[in-house]
């Protein structure tokens, strides 16, 4: 368990480097075809492309959560008849036989562990301190062998469920004190809360998606062969529609980045495609990327890979 959850948080860890490399290096513009007759690139929401990953990790804690939690524990008992010669008088004697089960979700058993000769069960009290310095209370439902003591459950009781462990246990000695009860089942169903984890689960995956289909998509299709550039402009993905700009190569005079003071200290950086008709057509504002930066650098590089496109036979 314990190395699982190293890897978990060595995975995370990973994840949340991946993601701050990304957002750091400065590349909102991915160029996706670039070939003497074509020239396709988008701009995407980087900021928040990181939020929702970063967000989604949460989710992914809770996934790996259901994975690793049981939610059903089952102990069944029985009572096995025995022979015992004793100065040549046979006599009976009962030996309790204990299966010890857990369930996955599917109800398919997940671990099973036998024990043999079950003599008692108790309640053991533990204690662990917060950060505030405040005791908290956990309880564990023990079973006793002569040679052994086993939880009944991997997972401990708080305060608030501690008469469900005790109810429990009350079982176990009434069939231990009666011997003409040949079986006990007792169960620890905490389906609910696992059903509670999926729904986590999805909540945060789904509000990382959400937050990431949010953003402004720009998708640029320069092409020779038609003589035509394209520009969709769309949020969650496209489902909702997109909205497309068609113009004519011939119509393109210039492109060039124009900087505009925004107040505050701050320069508002833009791809302006300049028409024969002297019109001016925003390509890429300032925060069509999420709102990160201005990104000045990757916008002149841009431009300079737009002029090399339109002035190459």
């Amino acid at each position: 368990m314990e190395n699982t959850n190293s890897l978990l948080k060595y995975v995370l860890f990973a994840i949340d480097l991946i993601l701050i490399w990304d957002l750091v290096r400065d590349k909102k513009i991915q160029i996706y075809e670039q070939t003497q007759n074509k020239l396709k690139f988008i701009v995407q929401p980087k900021l928040l492309r990181f939020i929702g990953f970063f967000i989604g990790q949460i989710g992914i804690i809770y996934l790996y959560a259901i994975f690793m939690f049981i939610p059903v524990t089952q102990l069944d008992c029985n009572r096995v008849l025995q022979n015992i010669d004793t100065s040549n008088i046979e006599q009976k004697s009962s030996k309790i036989i204990c299966q010890l089960i857990e369930f996955d979700f599917f109800g398919h058993p997940k671990s099973q562990k036998q024990i043999s000769g079950l003599i008692e069960s108790r309640l053991e009290k533990q204690t662990k301190t917060d950060t505030e310095g405040k005791i908290i209370y956990k309880y564990q439902v023990q079973l006793l062998t002569k040679t052994e003591s086993l939880p009944f459950r991997r997972t401990t009781y708080s305060d608030y469920f501690s008469e469900e462990a005790e109810f429990i246990i009350l079982k176990i000695k009434n069939f231990l004190v009666q011997p003409l009860e040949k079986s006990l089942v007792v169960k620890q169903d905490d389906t609910l809360v696992g059903y509670a984890a999926i729904g986590i689960t999805i909540f945060w995956l789904l509000l990382g998606l959400l937050i990431i289909a949010s953003g402004s998509f720009i998708d640029f299709n320069f092409d020779k062969e038609s003589n035509s550039l394209s520009i969709s402009r769309y949020k969650w993905f496209g489902i909702l529609g997109k909205v497309v700009l068609m113009y004519s190569l011939n119509e393109i005079v210039d492109i060039k980045v124009k900087s505009f003071n925004s107040g505050e200290d701050t320069t508002d950086n833009r791809v302006t495609l300049i028409l024969e008709s002297g019109e001016s057509v925003l390509l890429i504002g300032s925060y069509d990327s999420g709102g990160y930066s201005s990104g000045f650098k990757e916008k002149q590089e841009i431009v300079k890979i737009i002029k090399n496109f339109l002035a190459s036979n």
